[in-house]
Formats: structure tokens, sequence, C-alpha cells
């Protein structure tokens, strides 16, 4: 843990293991950090100074430059060996595809780059725009290794590592938010919900229905049919094939269309029976409406979503909700129906890797390993100067007084980005336990994998099949998800459009890569 602050006798002394194992290459993909080779291959003592550019989605923020160089000062005061400073490099999140591929198609000079696979972690390691991590992370990134060395095989890619995880929750939980103050009034038995059924919420939904008018029993956009049916039910590969793990045994792993399941129309059948019934607000699917606002106003009473990570949660225990009440201005309570799989996506969903355009991958590990150990030095990056742009309070962070988020000068909500987050303060009004939550929480999570943890599908054989069957679900998805559409008349409709789309042949693709992987991996 603490061999990056050693004297630079050990560091010249691993430069040198990295020339041995280089070679005479001496190229930017090496293994040999720029400087620490003398012409005749003999390590030197000190490495030349190298500018690390690190790219990731933000808002501007108008302190970026004075918040830049409080991390250079820090990194030339606590780690002088390294010889390195930072360059930040934040990219508006509207322009944020247009320019990343720009610079990446283009070659221009970057050596940490935030990706993820929604933001084409994919395509960018198939157009060779990212460096192999392998070797970097076995050399320079003990840290990072230290909470993350189990987690890498979702971001392989013909058997290399192209992206580092960040160490954050390794999944979430889905169920129910409670009005406490109406739960108590009715005296509502909660234990029915131990059953991780969203239906048996009815009962209560229909007592506010009939006693508390102005009050919406269910408020949506939230539904049971978005994550509480996906994560309870499914291993999810990509759109509409995934594995069915509701009642099926551990080794099946035959791929299905999502939207065939029982549970799904249980599930369609239900909400539409809630809708029909006035449980569910008609204007659920209004642009920009938000349930928490709803729930400030006391105009409603229960909402399905993802909750609050909370120590020791289990399916159908109530907790008070620290961070839902605080949003919803009263206390509620948050009931869990399921708690997430360690699943493949989750992995891949925030993660750093170095480009191919880096001058000095070896510098940029470094300093991506330092994110993974150094609380100062990343409460630098996410929070800014303190005394300027934060204060702490009661081991918290919270506004220098007279500062509002806009005037502040660096304010942005990226803790999870970067490094390891369970060094990060918290803010005043977040619970002060969320990161020992979390570190508990992943036990949990981590002893409960997907059936198909590791495997990576590749869209590119059906990239236009993908498209069509997304088109075809606009039609029906939301009226489905919202209660409105009656799904024994729709969802046929829907698989025939499907079906037309190419259903079958994603589901075969799906199928055919899944059958490899198992193989490779020993499975089947």
């Amino acid at each position: 843990m603490k061999w990056l602050k050693k004297s630079s006798a050990v560091l010249a002394s691993l430069m040198l293991t990295s020339v041995v194992a280089a070679g005479c290459g001496g190229n930017k993909a090496s293994n040999t950090p720029a400087g620490s080779a003398q012409p005749d291959g003999a390590a030197s003592s000190a490495l030349k100074p190298y500018e690390v550019m690190m790219v990731f989605p933000d808002a501007p923020q108008k302190d970026n430059q004075l918040v830049q160089d409080a991390m250079n000062d820090y990194l030339k005061k606590t780690y002088p060996e390294l010889n390195m400073t930072v360059k930040l490099n934040p990219i508006d999140w509207g322009a944020w595809s247009d320019k990343t591929n720009l610079m990446l198609a283009s070659g221009d000079k970057m050596d940490l780059l935030f990706t993820a696979d929604w933001l084409g972690f994919q395509q960018q390691v198939t157009k060779g725009g990212l460096l192999p991590l392998d070797n970097l992370l076995a050399r320079y990134g003990p840290d990072i290794e230290a909470v993350e060395k189990d987690y890498h095989e979702p971001a392989k890619r013909g058997g290399k590592l192209y992206g580092i995880h960040t160490h954050q929750e390794l999944g979430g939980a889905q169920g129910v938010y409670l009005n406490k103050e109406l739960v108590d009034k009715y005296n509502f038995d909660l234990t029915a919900l131990k059953s991780g059924k969203v239906e048996d919420l009815e009962p209560m939904l229909k007592t506010i229905k009939e006693n508390e008018s102005g009050i919406t029993p269910l408020v949506a956009p939230s539904f049971p049919l978005e994550a509480y049916y996906s994560s309870t039910n499914l291993d999810s590969i990509t759109s509409i094939a995934a594995i069915n793990t509701a009642g099926t045994a551990p080794d099946n792993y035959t791929v299905i269309n999502s939207f065939t399941t029982p549970r799904y129309m249980e599930l369609a059948k239900l909400t539409n029976k809630w809708y029909k019934a006035g449980y569910i607000n008609k204007d659920a699917l209004t642009p920009g409406l938000d349930a928490w606002k709803k729930m400030q106003a006391g105009k409603g009473f229960a909402f399905v979503s993802d909750m609050d990570i909370l120590a020791d949660m289990e399916i159908g225990k109530a907790d008070i909700s620290p961070n839902g009440s605080i949003k919803a201005g009263r206390e509620m309570l948050q009931i869990p129906l399921n708690i997430d799989r360690l699943q493949t996506g989750k992995m891949t969903a925030t993660m750093y890797a170095i480009s191919k355009s880096s001058e000095d991958p070896e510098r940029a590990m470094m300093l991506l390993n330092l994110f993974y150990k150094d609380k100062e030095l990343l409460t630098l990056f996410n929070f800014g100067i303190e005394g300027k742009h934060y204060v702490l309070k009661d081991g918290q962070i919270a506004l220098p007084e007279g500062q509002t988020t806009d005037s502040v000068g660096y304010y942005h909500d990226i803790m999870w980005q970067l490094g390891n987050q369970m060094l990060n303060y918290t803010r005043v009004g977040e619970d002060p336990n969320k990161y020992q939550n979390y570190e508990k929480f992943n036990e949990k999570i981590s002893s409960n994998r997907s059936r198909i943890f590791g495997f990576v599908f590749d869209p590119e054989p059906v990239k236009n099949e993908l498209i069509s069957i997304d088109n075809a679900n606009k039609t029906f998805v939301d009226g489905l998800k919202s209660g409105q559409l009656d799904p024994e008349e729709v969802v046929p409709k829907m698989l025939e459009k499907q079906k037309a789309a190419g259903a079958d042949k994603v589901i075969a693709e799906a199928q055919k890569q899944l059958d490899a992987w198992l193989k490779e991996n020993g499975k089947k």
C-alpha cells in the first residue's frame, strides 16, 4: 500500500524490472516510464517530468484551474519521486461523445479517460483507442488491486483488461418507499412485504385510495416493470435477450426474450389493474415528472424505485430512509423487495481507461492508483479546496458560509466516477454512514453472483436488429409499464413487431456467444 511513497532507489529498482521486461522497445506502449532508462538500459533514479491528462465528463467549473494547481502542489509535496502533474480536462456532458470520439480518432494526447459500457467502451476497444492494462496494473496498481482484484473480468476483451472499475457499491436494491405518517395512521402491517412481491402492497393502496382524497397511492414515473422486474427475475444480456432466473435451475443458461416470461405478464396485468383502479397517477409518463416532488407536497403514499443502501438490508425489512426522508421533507420508510446479484453490467458502468495516445501509460496508472489510496488527493478532485470550495461540519462536506452551489466555483457530484469511493466524505444531508453501508452491502452482493458474471455480449453481428427492436418497442413499452395499455391485448402485438424486427436472430446470436463463453470457462 505504501510502495509508491518509498525512496527513489526503490522506485528505480521497480523501473529496472520494467526495462528488463520491455527489452529494447522503449515505445509509448512499453512498460518503461518515459525518462526511466538511460541509453545503455540502466535504470535512472529520477523520472522526467510528465503531465497526466485526465479526460472526464463534467459541467464546467469556474475554479477548475485552481483545483488543478492545488492537486499539483499536493503531488509535488507528497509524491516527489513520481515527478508528475495532472491536467484536468472536463468535457460537458452534452459534448462528451462527439469530443471524445474525435480525440480518440485523431490521436490527441490524453492519458486517463473515463469510460463505461453506456459511453461506448466496446467501440473504443474495438477501434484500438485504449491500451491493455494487465501489465500496467500488475506493476503500478497495488491499491487498485487491494479492492478491485475480483472484479476485472467484465472489462476484459479478447482476454485483455481495458478498464479499471471505480470502487463503489456493487449493485443496488429495489423496493417501495412509503410515507411513514400514513403507515402509522392506518397501522399498516408491513410483514406481508417480506414475500418480496410488490403485489402485496395492494391492500395498502386500496386503503389510501378510499380514505385519502388528493393523495396518489402509487406515485409514478417509477414502475414495477422497470428495475424491480429485471433485477428480480433476469440476468440481462442485451435488449430483449436474458436468462430467466426466476424458478429455473442454477445451471440453466437458455437465452429467452425478457418480454415472454410469466412474471412480465403478471406485473403488466397488475400495473394495468392498479392504473384502472386509480392507484397510479394518470400523468405518469409526463416528461420531467418527479415522484419526490409529489412526496414533498404530501400528495403521495408510495412508489417503487431503487433504494438507499443501508447496512444489514434484508428483503421485506422496513427502515427509515435517510436520503429519502431528506428528499421528501418527511419521514419515509424503505422496504427492499429485491437485492441485486453481482452483474457484469455494473462492473463496466463506471471505469477509467488509458488512451492509446498516452505518452507515458505507466505514469497514468500510477496516478490512477493514487486515487484508490489517497483520501486527500481524491477529496481535492471531488470537492475542491478546503475553506474555499467546502468546509467540514462534523466530518461532512458543507458549502462555505454565504456560498451556493452556483457561486462557490467548484461544485459537482461526480464522486462516483473515480477511485475508491469508500475514501470519500459525505455531504451534509447525506447519511454519514453511507460508505460504511456500501462496504457491508458489497459483502452481500459479491457472495451472490449472476450466473453469467463476466460474460460480455458483442452486439456487432446484430446491431441493425437491435436498433429495429428498440424502435418497435417504443410503441408499446411505456404504455405497458405505466399500466395504460392492456397487456393481454398489447403484448402479443409487441412480440410480433419484435419478431419482424429480428428478435429471433438476436436471441440466437446471444445464445451462440454465451455457449462459447460457457465452454471457454468450463461451465458447459
